[in-house]
């Protein structure tokens, strides 16, 4: 009974706040009408068909107000709080999740499956900082954009990708392998370059560095994201727009 209720829920959810107040106050004169007949039938059956009339009447115009009012205010509400849900957990820019979103969700999947094997990739802007003072925020949003563009076109199915603040970015990819994420971060970094210098395009010129880590055996969330962090900072000090990655055997 409860599954067909929610069913029912999922299903008026759907529909325009008219539809939905038409369902009620159809139902409500079916309801009103039943009632009328069985009292009218016992007692006053010579006046039945007017006083149905009359119930009808007074049902319609009493309940489509309360009905608009009331629905109405329901679904602005139900609209609003998905529409602050989104802002919560999604980067407005890029479109990726934030960082909230991104530790809720990896953190889920590796609590529920310790043993399983994961990779991250912890992924940076080269020199932002110098194209933000040199050509303004306008022209980084421009790029962060771009590199979000390339991390969704790129990314596998299953993966989470987030911008986890500034230029950072991280994806984790659930039952990977160490090979698997490197092809995955020479893609993205192959694909932001090449968005960054096709014919027309209004964005400036740029690269990325990416460390790549996989997950060992008791690592948590914080312990992959730190791995990846470390060889992020390895792939900075060889010389940016590269990709380095924690090749060591799993403990």
């Amino acid at each position: 009974m409860q599954r067909l209720a929610d069913a029912l829920m999922r299903r008026l959810e759907t529909m325009s706040v008219f539809r939905q107040t038409t369902l009620m106050v159809g139902a409500a004169v079916i309801g009103a009408n039943l009632l009328t007949l069985l009292f009218y039938s016992i007692f006053f059956e010579d006046r039945l068909l007017l006083d149905l009339a009359f119930t009808t009447v007074i049902v319609v115009v009493i309940g489509y107000p309360l009905g608009i009012l009331f629905i109405g205010q329901n679904v602005r509400l139900r609209t609003m709080a998905q529409t602050l849900d989104r802002i919560s957990s999604f980067d407005e820019l890029t479109g990726l999740g934030n960082r909230r979103h991104f530790m809720n969700e990896a953190g889920k999947l590796m609590c529920s499956r310790p043993d399983a094997t994961a990779a991250m990739l912890y992924i940076d802007v080269d020199h932002f900082k110098k194209l933000n003072d040199t050509h303004g925020h306008s022209a980084g949003d421009q790029v962060l954009n771009a590199l979000g563009s390339a991390i969704t076109h790129c990314m596998p199915a299953g993966a989470i990708a987030a911008r986890i603040g500034g230029e950072e970015f991280t994806i984790f990819l659930p039952d990977s392998e160490i090979d698997e994420a490197m092809q995955l971060a020479e893609n993205i970094r192959c694909h932001a370059r090449a968005l960054s210098r096709k014919a027309g395009s209004q964005v400036r010129p740029f690269t990325v560095s990416i460390g790549v880590a996989r997950r060992r055996k008791g690592d948590d969330l914080e312990d992959l994201m730190k791995a990846a962090d470390r060889k992020l900072y390895d792939a900075k000090r060889g010389g940016r727009d590269q990709v380095a990655c924690e090749m060591a055997a799993a403990a």
